[in-house]
């Protein structure tokens, strides 16, 4: 299972060790583009899913939040965290 498979994605096999790092990213990106209660609850869900809900995912919503937290740019800043080079 990746973040960017077409379709539904296959939940039967554990994360591997990139694809949990990519979703432990964007959780800690959801904290920083995300202040408050809002980042809070994203960066919940999505480290639950890296650590065990993927086992429990009956559909593609945090591959897909995840892919949209990591996309997300804000305050001149790439997907990475790092600042735009202007």
């Amino acid at each position: 299972m990746t973040l960017e498979s077409a379709g539904e994605p296959d939940f039967s096999e554990e994360l591997d060790d990139l694809e949990r790092d990519r979703y432990l990213a964007a959780a800690e990106r959801a904290r920083q583009v995300y202040p408050g209660a809002l980042g809070e609850l994203l960066h919940r869900e999505l480290v639950a899913f890296a650590d065990f809900g993927y086992r429990l995912a009956v559909d593609s919503f945090i591959p897909r939040l995840a892919s949209e937290v990591l996309s997300d740019t804000r305050d001149g800043e790439r997907p990475s965290g790092r600042p735009t080079v202007v």
